[in-house]
């Protein structure tokens, strides 16, 4: 097998089709049908499964899709590397960020990055924490943020800011003459919750059961955005980011509730990145001005 032979492998795993990998590769089919053949003569193993309706992959070709999607992945680190060793003036951060920390808290740190970096390219992909971990565990991105302590032997966690959690209610509710809440005062409240694999639904669930709250839970949603505009509607209420709410509390369109002193739930970020990464001259710059950040960010917990 030569690295020409795993490019086309590669295409046409990912693209579920000869054709379509022939058009990416600039190919005739006839030609990458003839490198996938042998390849599969060469290891004595069928990589596709071929009918009418088109092609699957094998339990071989996800092994072999799996080792190409690293190989590929160093072939694209020894690149960036070699580019890194000349200078900064080009080069792409892939960055995978949990939603609140990647539409509320980033775009402040990539402005100060690429003040000081302007060539550089940021690419960020927004999801939960527990996608976040995976993409970084894949190699597929080159820094993640979550919300969640995780340890895996194969990560590198460090801790990045920290925000405290507020309870937001519809301005008609019934606890919004409270100067601040207990835990007690949860029992029994229509809860919205954030999708399962969130780092804020994770942590809020642990303090519930922590102390011993009972909650309905109605809705479970996939955004801040959407919580709010549920909470503003009157569908319930939520436990979220006090810095997320700024906006809505100011024009008075949902009421937000602390919890009392002893009683504040606080969330922390991390920056992870895989133990196994190359450091570039890049990654290196990103994660230092990102330090910069986090010992400026004044958030009042």
């Amino acid at each position: 097998m030569n690295f020409n032979q795993l490019r086309i492998f590669y295409s046409v795993a990912k693209n579920k089709s000869v054709t379509l990998a022939a058009k990416e590769l600039f190919l005739t089919q006839p030609a990458v049908s003839i490198q996938i053949h042998l390849l599969e003569e060469d290891y004595g193993v069928k990589l596709f499964n071929r009918s009418g309706k088109g092609i699957t992959i094998t339990e071989e070709g996800k092994l072999l899709l799996s080792y190409a999607e690293r190989i590929f992945n160093l072939s694209d680190e020894m690149e960036e590397a070699l580019w890194q060793m000349k200078s900064l003036d080009r080069g792409r951060l892939k960055i995978g960020s949990s939603r609140t920390i990647g539409s509320y808290y980033l775009p402040q740190l990539f402005e100060i990055f690429k003040l000081k970096y302007p060539h550089i390219e940021i690419q960020m992909d927004i999801s939960n924490s527990s996608r976040v971990i995976e993409g970084i565990l894949s190699l597929q991105n080159d820094i993640g943020f979550i919300g969640i302590d995780y340890f895996h032997k194969n990560l590198v966690l460090k801790p990045f800011i920290k925000e405290r959690l507020v309870l937001i209610t519809p301005t008609d509710h019934e606890l919004t003459h409270k100067k601040a809440i207990s835990y007690k005062d949860l029992n029994g409240q229509k809860m919205i919750m954030r999708e399962k694999g969130s780092g804020t639904m994770e942590l809020i669930k642990q303090e519930l059961i922590k102390n011993k709250v009972s909650v309905e839970t109605v809705m479970e949603l996939g955004s801040n955005e959407a919580i709010k505009r549920a909470v503003e509607a009157g569908l319930g209420v939520s436990i979220i980011s006090n810095n997320v709410v700024k906006r809505e509390k100011d024009q008075g369109r949902i009421k937000v509730l602390h919890f009392s002193s002893n009683k504040d739930i606080i969330r922390y970020f991390y920056i992870i990145y895989h133990k196994d990464k190359y450091l570039s001259d890049l990654l290196k710059a990103f994660l230092h001005v990102a330090r910069e950040f986090s010992d400026q960010f004044h958030e009042t917990v």
